[in-house]
């Protein structure tokens, strides 16, 4: 009879054993945590962008009304807040105003870089790739003169002549 009752707690005994081992190999392993750094706020980089806002300004008068850069990992983010004037520009005039404004941040900043306005439009590299300017350049990214396409079919003047 105690032969009995050993075979049982030894039955007992391996079987919790291989409930425990069952237990632990399937025990899912706890979900790792990402720490997300948040976007910061880049006040040196704004600092380098207000001459190059002063530009289109000038030309196009107040058409922003603030801006922000942040940093995030290795984007940097520009977003513009526009006013009514920037909203009665023509679409192809504000993309030409946000490339000038996007090859000067991309100078500056290491990285890819995103600029956010509104009416919605986002630059970055693959766009300023495919975007056709018409051969109008008022802000060339090299600093030289703007480039303005010749019509062949426009009058030309004696003063106009290269000799």
């Amino acid at each position: 009879m105690t032969a009995f009752i050993v075979g049982i707690a030894l039955f007992a005994l391996v079987l919790a054993i291989g409930i425990e081992i069952a237990v632990v190999r399937n025990r899912k392993k706890p979900a790792k945590v990402h720490i997300h750094r948040h976007a910061r706020r880049a006040p040196l980089l704004e600092d380098r962008m207000r001459p190059v806002l002063r530009e289109p300004v000038t030309q196009y008068g107040d058409i922003f009304t603030s801006y922000t850069v942040w940093r995030h990992g290795q984007q940097t983010r520009m977003e513009l807040f526009a006013g009514d004037p920037w909203v009665q520009l023509n679409e192809f005039t504000r993309s030409i105003v946000v490339r000038h404004i996007w090859r000067a941040l991309e100078k500056l900043a290491k990285g890819a870089v995103v600029i956010v306005d509104q009416p919605p439009q986002e630059w970055s590299a693959a766009v300023d790739k495919t975007f056709d300017d018409q051969g109008i350049d008022p802000w060339p990214a090299d600093g030289s003169a703007p480039k303005v396409k010749s019509n062949p079919d426009a009058p030309v003047f004696i003063k106009d002549r290269e000799f």
